[in-house]
């Protein structure tokens, strides 16, 4: 489960987990708060908070790709619909949610961009790349709504500052 914060279509946080260790609330309230302090993108200042976009993507059961190799996986990807984990080692793995589709739909380059994030080198680690994908319900919601809604618990208020 990841929440996914965007400021007029940039993204400005995002955070989860692949893993489901919280209930979906739990999960809901936590990523929330500390995707819009993801250190790796620009600051979600308050005064922009009436035009963020909150993403709620809750993800399905990752399976293990059939091929290695950058090539191969991209042959297989199915863009706008395949998230996706790359590994090029034990310890050198990154993750891309379906929506991250829409800044790059040719898998080959999809692949390139998300490897350049977790300091992968096509070149180096391509051949080595073993991959999975899932696929993801997800859900939107401007934060307007969200920070007026009836149902949003006072400690989550606070922390977003409402």
């Amino acid at each position: 489960m990841f929440v996914s914060w965007y400021d007029r279509g940039e993204q400005v946080g995002c955070l989860g987990s692949l893993e489901p260790w919280l209930s979906l609330e739990q999960a809901v309230a936590r990523y929330a708060v500390h995707a819009g302090l993801d250190p790796r993108m620009p600051a979600a200042r308050a005064s922009r908070w009436h035009r963020l976009i909150g993403e709620i993507s809750v993800l399905g059961e990752a399976q293990d790709l059939p091929v290695t190799g950058l090539a191969q996986i991209a042959e297989v990807l199915v863009p706008n619909r395949d998230g996706v984990t790359l590994a090029a080692g034990p310890r050198q793995q990154v993750v891309s949610l379906p929506s991250a589709w829409r800044s790059s739909p040719r898998p080959r380059d999809f692949l390139i961009n998300l490897m350049r994030t977790a300091g992968l080198s096509p070149e180096h680690d391509g051949p080595r790349l073993r991959g999975r994908t899932f696929l993801a319900e997800t859900f939107l919601e401007p934060i307007a709504a969200i920070t007026h809604s009836p149902s949003l618990t006072p400690a989550l208020e606070l922390q977003i500052g409402a």
